[in-house]
């Protein structure tokens, strides 16, 4: 037997042991009589506000509800919700700041008191996996404020990607941090929609006068993201989640299905060539002994706006030419379907038709030989490979529309997109490694990160502390303006494409006009308004300007001047 295997791992027990009793202390306070009407109407907002719309199972009796189906799940998240978020009118305060005020001084250790208080504090919120430990241990980083967290709990680690997302709540046990009773890991390509949706319905609040920051906020709104991102991934499940979901418990890759189809020609060498000019071949290869081999790639409609390469085994179609026959293999009959089609008609005139002897007779289907089935299973696997290898060595200078039409280098380079290319490189890492863990042709991109982020040597860390826009083209003045729009809107919860977006309206106008700043707070309060109205943000002139304590006609003057220098880009 492994020695590794005996070792125990002590950090772990320990948190295990405090956590327990620390949610022992909280709950035997809670269990008592005096607090059975703070649980029934805390159960109904709970019920009204964490489950679906049309669910009628709110209601006192949890008989036949969702409470009931999952004892370890919905209702565990309902106590934590309750003693940790819960204010009832009659109390006045959460039960667990009633149970921190009612211990008398002593009556906790040192490390349970500040744990709890931590408790008391903490909000369900949005994670990004930053390191996968080991199987019971991660490194998250927060989504909104970037702290990173040493976080144990059971097989948290296990099948989590890098950079996956997680919707939970962090509780601190002494000097580490447990998740709550919330743990919902989402896909990655969730992450963005998930923050769009937060933050809109945050910035709506505060132009209607409220004036909390985003914890409070996310204090508030915790049983409503728990619905949102459930609701998001129900709907990325049913979707099929576009190719990329991956479960925990993957077993061995999923068996492969070969189909292929045979047209016979009547001219090999015109038929070949205008096989060859077709739209979606990539290449013409030259056989093994066996003729002619060709790879087709389905062309896309659809390219993903962080430039993620669009290639896997079921977009792909190998095609085998010998003698006066074509045999094409696809993986889907979906490919398989569409580059046939496509080929009849490149080859119209030189199909033999059906019926005129022999040649006119394609070989009959019959079962693919094991060793015909690897071949062909390895060329598509090659093809994919080097599709999204090749797509990857041009990224760096490939314009991108989350850009705003300009290319990862030149991002960088401005100074203007660090941020966010880092994050579309997180993005493709995600799907690379999903492919990798389906058992599909991956690319390994950690190129491309030394590349465009750490080609000057800074470590990760580093990168990340740099503001982005520092070595942009801007003069101080300017950049005043730029560094005080990124700290403000990242306050009010914009996604990095939504501030690279209002950076690179403020670089264009700078570019075209060379306003003369004086006041950085009149023109970084008038370049975001106009960036949110192009962005159909729920803002209002009056907020904004309350934000950054500014007068509302001065914001509008240097709103109107922001439009007549870029010809109406901001509305």
């Amino acid at each position: 037997m492994s020695e590794q295997g005996n070792v125990v791992d002590f950090e772990k027990k320990r948190v295990e042991i405090r956590f327990r009793r620390l949610t022992e202390r909280l709950l035997t306070f809670v269990n008592v009589s005096e607090f059975g009407a703070v649980a029934a109407s805390g159960l109904r907002k709970f019920m009204s506000e964490a489950m679906p719309e049309g669910d009628d199972k709110a209601s006192d009796d949890v008989e036949g509800s969702d409470l009931e189906e999952e004892p370890d799940g919905l209702e565990n998240e309902f106590i934590e919700w309750l003693v940790l978020d819960y204010e009832d009118d009659e109390v006045g305060a959460s039960l667990i700041h009633t149970f921190l005020v009612s211990m008398d001084e002593g009556e906790l250790d040192e490390w349970e008191e500040a744990s709890l208080a931590q408790w008391a504090c903490s909000t369900l919120s949005l994670y990004e996996v930053e390191t996968v430990v080991s199987d019971d241990r991660v490194v998250l980083r927060d989504v909104l404020s970037e702290r990173l967290y040493d976080v144990i709990a059971p097989e948290i680690g296990v099948g989590m990607l890098r950079w996956s997302a997680v919707v939970t709540r962090l509780l601190a046990v002494d000097d580490v941090f447990t998740v709550g009773a919330t743990a919902l890991e989402i896909p990655r390509p969730l992450l963005r929609y998930v923050l769009r949706v937060v933050g809109h319905v945050y910035r709506n609040l505060r132009a209607q006068g409220y004036e909390g920051g985003w914890t409070d906020f996310l204090k508030s709104s915790g049983l409503s993201l728990r619905r949102l991102a459930r609701l998001m991934l129900s709907a990325w499940n049913s979707d099929g989640g576009r190719g990329e979901r991956a479960g925990k418990d993957d077993a061995a890759p999923p068996r492969r299905n070969l189909y292929r189809s045979f047209i016979c020609v009547n001219d090999a060498q015109r038929a070949v060539e205008a096989v060859s000019r077709m739209r979606g071949v990539r290449s013409v290869l030259p056989g093994a002994g066996i003729g002619v081999e060709f790879s087709w790639i389905r062309p896309q409609r659809n390219e993903d706006q962080s430039g993620i390469a669009p290639y896997s085994p079921e977009d792909i179609a190998f095609v085998s030419f010998d003698g006066d026959t074509f045999t094409v293999y696809a993986e889907n009959r979906s490919a398989l379907g569409v580059c046939v089609s496509l080929m009849r008609k490149a080859t119209a005139g030189f199909i033999v038709p059906r019926g005129q002897g022999e040649r006119g007779r394609p070989p009959k289907p019959g079962p693919l030989r094991s060793d015909e089935k690897l071949r062909v299973a390895a060329r598509i696997d090659s093809i994919a490979y080097e599709a999204t290898a090749q797509h990857y060595r041009r990224w760096a200078d490939t314009p991108l529309p989350l850009l705003q039409g300009v290319s990862p280098r030149d991002a960088v380079g401005s100074g203007m997109g660090r941020r966010l290319v880092q994050e579309l490189l997180k993005d493709i890492d995600y799907h690379e490694n999903l492919k990798r863990r389906a058992g599909a042709p991956w690319v390994d991109v950690e190129a491309l990160w030394k590349q465009l982020i750490f080609a000057d040597g800074r470590e990760e860390g580093e990168a990340r502390g740099q503001d982005d826009l520092a070595s942009g083209p801007l003069g101080p003045k300017e950049w005043s303006v730029a560094s005080l729009l990124d700290e403000m809107m990242r306050r009010d919860g914009y996604t990095e494409d939504q501030i690279f977006a209002t950076a690179k309206m403020w670089c264009d106008y700078v570019d075209r006009e060379r306003p003369n700043v004086v006041h950085a707070n009149t023109w970084a309060a008038a370049v975001e308004y106009a960036s949110a109205v192009s962005q159909n943000e729920p803002v209002t002139q009056a907020s904004v300007a309350r934000k950054y304590e500014v007068s509302v006609s001065t914001l509008s003057q240097r709103y109107r001047q922001i439009l007549k220098g870029l010809d109406g880009y901001g509305g």
